[in-house]
């Protein structure tokens, strides 16, 4: 036989609710792949984010820095191929 449990309530949620704030580095990350994001030709994307990958292992770069350097690549003609 079951009994009854008694659960007390964890809180409630503000309303509204404020959307979270990034700052720091986290804040610059995500201005840097929205950056490049809005740069990428269509169909390029899955490449871009493998050569941000390959700069990080290959090269030892800080993710800010890949995304930096993917960026200028972009800029200067560059293309990945195109992801299937």
């Amino acid at each position: 036989m079951f009994r009854a449990m008694e659960v007390e309530p964890v809180g409630t949620t503000p309303s509204p609710r404020q959307p979270v704030q990034v700052t720091g580095v986290t804040a610059e990350l995500a201005a840097a792949r929205t950056k490049l994001r809005e740069v990428a030709p269509s169909g390029h994307w899955e490449g871009i984010l493998a050569e941000v990958q390959r700069l990080q292992s290959d090269e030892h770069m800080a993710p800010l820095a890949a995304l930096q350097a993917v960026y200028a690549k972009l800029a200067s003609g560059w293309l990945p191929p195109i992801s299937r």
